[in-house]
This record gives C-alpha cells, structure tokens and sequence, in this order.
C-alpha cells in the first residue's frame, strides 16, 4: 500500500512538472504554434466549402482562412487554399447585393472584403452554379474576385482527389 501512495504522489508530482514545464513554454510571451502538426511538410492544401446563410459568420470564416494561410506560411510550409460556396451564402457574392436586408448590408460588405483580400494572397474563391441558380444569380452578378463554377460539389470533390484537405464549414 505505501508502495503505491508513493507512486502516486511521484505521477503527480510529475504531471505537475511537465504542466509547469508547458505553461513556461507557452507563457504569456510565447506564440503557440503547430510544429507538431506540420513536421516534415513544406506544402499544405486545404478546401473551404462554405454553406453558411449567415453573413457574420461567412465574414468571419473567411477572416480565419486568411489567418490560416498567414499561419502555415509563418511556419513555413506553402499554403494551396482554395474556398468554395455553395447554398445560399452565393447572394452574398454579388456586386449589386440584390436582395440583402439592409440589416445585413454591412456584413455582406465585409465578407466582399474578406474575400477581395484572399484574392489579392492568391486563394481562388468559387460559387456553385446550382446555388447560383436556385438564388437567381447570374455568373455576370458576381464580384470580379470570384469564379463561377458548374457545380460547387463537383469541384469539392475534384479538388479532394487532387489531394486538398476538406474543411467543411456549415
């Protein structure tokens, strides 16, 4: 019995230590970081299918996609993103924003921000012709920085095969 008190008292005590050990290496003036994660890659592809009717949450995914690709080049691996919308999140691509409430104008113009940007950093942004369809957009409507495509599935899957990492953002 004393034999095990003292092997619980030494797991603890090291627990404790290697916490302690943690918290100083990632302190109040450490950055985290992904080293673990991206070990041994100098590239990384990764596939944002956005499906949101939300602009807010559109703006502010597309805000943490231009952090991604600024993380992994940071940490130095290449980053291959490509963001692809399908649903109804396609009327918030259009350059007259035909049919936003004015509650929703000014996420709307954020999220044609976000996206102006990703263009500018090289990430392609694609809009499924279906849903484009189905919320009687036109390819003309659509703002210069993003792509028509026939089917944003089939691009999804094309893009997978082609070795992307989905991210499926719902």
């Amino acid at each position: 019995m004393p034999h095990r008190i003292v092997a619980l008292f030494l797991s603890l005590f090291a627990c404790a230590w290697l916490g302690t050990a943690q918290a100083a290496e990632q302190g109040p003036g450490s950055k985290l970081n992904d080293h673990a994660a991206l070990a041994g890659l100098h590239e990384a592809k990764g596939l944002f299918l956005i499906d949101i009717n939300d602009p807010n949450r559109v703006a502010h995914v597309l805000k943490v996609v231009g952090m991604t690709r600024k993380g992994l080049s940071e940490q130095g691996v290449k980053p291959h993103l490509i963001v692809v919308f399908v649903g109804p999140a396609v009327a918030f691509l259009t350059k007259d924003r035909r049919g936003i409430g004015y509650m929703q104008e000014r996420a709307v113009s954020q999220v044609q921000h976000e996206i102006d940007g990703l263009a500018h950093e090289g990430v392609p942004v694609e809009a499924c012709g279906i849903a484009m369809k189905g919320m009687d957009v036109s390819p003309k409507d659509l703002i210069p920085a993003v792509k028509p495509v026939g089917n944003g599935f089939i691009s999804v899957i094309a893009y997978q095969a082609k070795g992307y990492s989905l991210v499926p953002v719902y």
